[in-house]
């Protein structure tokens, strides 16, 4: 049966729900280099949970640059590392990677993501943020270090 179904999907091109998956992942894809309000419905419902600069719900295409202008007052640093977009029929998930150092301490942090996209007629109609938990990083320059200059010694010749 397995044959029959890939000989036919062979004939006829991908599904129809795997064509919606794929522009799904293009549209977030284009969101995530861009960002405009293009790409975010007027009513767009904006769910940020537990971690971020700014929690709750909030209703709007301009939600997105206020969130922006909050995690700039709140930490001097802010990464957003993209590991994988993962279509769906009704819109996407991002994972990734936040890295960010605090302004009070200077101290590079790390938390996982993940962004939920609900997508009607190629906008985006709801977004749920959801952050890991939240685990110290060392400074660049520490992690470079040559541990081997720590321990050595001289020769008594």
């Amino acid at each position: 049966m397995k044959l029959l179904v890939d000989f036919l999907r062979s004939l006829f091109g991908p599904s129809f729900s795997t064509l919606v998956e794929n522009l799904h992942i293009r549209l977030l894809n284009d969101w995530l280099v861009e960002r405009g309000v293009s790409f975010v419905h007027p009513r767009c419902l904006w769910k940020v949970a537990n971690g971020h600069p700014c929690e709750g719900v909030f209703v709007g295409q301009d939600f997105y640059s206020q969130y922006i202008r909050e995690i700039n007052n709140t930490y001097s640093d802010w990464h957003e590392i993209v590991n994988d977009i993962i279509g769906s029929r009704i819109g996407g998930i991002v994972v990734g990677e936040y890295q960010f150092r605090c302004k009070e301490n200077d101290f590079w942090y790390t938390a996982p993501f993940t962004h939920f996209y609900r997508i009607h007629q190629g906008k985006i109609v709801g977004v749920r943020y959801c952050m890991g938990e939240v685990s110290i990083r060392l400074h660049c320059s520490q992690e470079h270090m040559n541990v081997s200059t720590l321990f050595a010694f001289h020769s008594l010749n």
